[in-house]
């Protein structure tokens, strides 16, 4: 038995799925590359033209604006190359945990493409305690932040920039290396202060490029990305329908008579012989049952008397286990299993739902 689907009753969604990664110096070692290198000139070509032109721009960007600030090559870069079936469509944003086994420093992406510290760290151009000045650098411009108050045990500051002033924590003070590193991102007002970059992730390609450090060995966590698309099909069995049992004891079969049939040999399998075919010339359901209770017998609309107290089924109503979805050339495409039978009860309607992902 057969019943159509109406566009109306299938519904489709897409969502994505993450898988974690672990891999290392082993799995894909460090690509050092310079100048002189094709491999540094196709990298410097495609991601780091700085036209900031949306046709010809690869990689993600915050503000395609800045691009030049945003992706800055040096003249060696560190690359790692992931394969394409490790990562999927492309990896995951803000899943990116590189550690720097000399170093044991960690690096993260920002989810824009940039490969920062974990906290927000800027260029510390000076620090004056006793003027509480505070000099942060970026991009040649030097901006002076006023330090209000500053608890060197606990890092809690007070700073103020273009008359903005807030509260912050600072975490580290590198003097070595001219960094110092805050808690929160600052954020000022009429002021773009942005983190250090040390190189540029590109989610879709699984290429990491490291352009402000030296990496050599090293340990990196991501996710991969993956579209499931989720198909959901509902079926209704309407009162009356798919209710015509297949069992031999629920129908009655008329034959018009019979006739023998030459067969032809097959080898290895059976020899020629004589088959009995059978007609038939109709199939019907039987008017009348042997119920459970008692020995007493009925018709089929009996069962809007004695439905109630029919436990055992013996109104010879259909048990659903199994649903075939067909194309519209007859094929079918997907079998779903009820996890037990369901009664289908003549008078009621049943609605299934069937999901599946492709």
């Amino acid at each position: 038995m057969f019943k159509s689907i109406p566009k109306s009753n299938v519904s489709k969604r897409k969502f994505q799925v993450y898988k974690l990664w672990n891999t290392n110096q082993s799995e894909y070692p460090v690509n050092i590359l310079s100048g002189s290198d094709p491999a540094y000139r196709s990298i410097k070509s495609k991601y780091y033209s700085n036209e900031g032109n949306v046709i010809t721009l690869f990689g993600s960007t915050e503000n395609i604006a800045n691009i030049q600030r945003e992706r800055v090559i040096s003249d060696t870069i560190y690359v790692i190359d992931i394969d394409r079936n490790k990562f999927g469509e492309q990896i995951k944003r803000n899943s990116v945990n590189l550690i720097d086994i000399a170093t044991q420093k960690r690096y993260v992406d920002d989810g824009w493409g940039k490969i920062v510290a974990p906290n927000p760290t800027y260029m510390l151009e000076s620090l004056d305690v006793e003027n509480k000045k505070l000099v942060i650098s970026q991009d040649s411009t030097n901006y002076e932040i006023t330090i209000t108050s500053l608890n060197l045990e606990t890092g809690f500051c007070i700073l103020t920039l273009n008359g903005d002033t807030d509260q912050h924590y600072i975490i580290n003070i590198d003097f070595q290396n001219n960094l110092v590193t805050f808690k929160n991102q600052l954020d000022f007002n009429g002021t773009d202060l942005k983190s250090v970059s040390y190189g540029n992730v590109f989610y879709s390609d699984g290429t990491l490029v490291l352009t402000a450090i030296t990496l050599d060995n090293y340990t990196l966590e991501y996710r991969s990305t993956q579209t499931i698309y989720e198909t959901e099909v509902l079926i209704t069995a309407r009162a009356g329908e798919f209710n015509y049992s297949q069992n031999p004891s629920a129908i009655d079969i008329t034959l018009s008579g019979s006739y023998d049939f030459q067969t032809t040999a097959v080898n290895n399998s059976f020899p020629a012989g004589t088959k009995t075919i059978k007609e038939i010339l109709d199939i019907s359901r039987k008017e009348e049952f042997y119920g459970t209770l008692g020995s007493s017998t009925g018709s089929w609309d009996d069962y809007y008397n004695f439905g109630s107290v029919d436990p055992t089924g013996s109104y010879i109503s259909t048990y659903i286990t199994t649903i075939g979805l067909y194309d519209d050339n007859n094929d079918m495409v997907a079998i779903a299993k009820l996890p037990q039978p369901i009664k289908n009860l003549p008078d009621y309607d049943i609605n299934f739902i069937i999901r599946f992902d492709t």
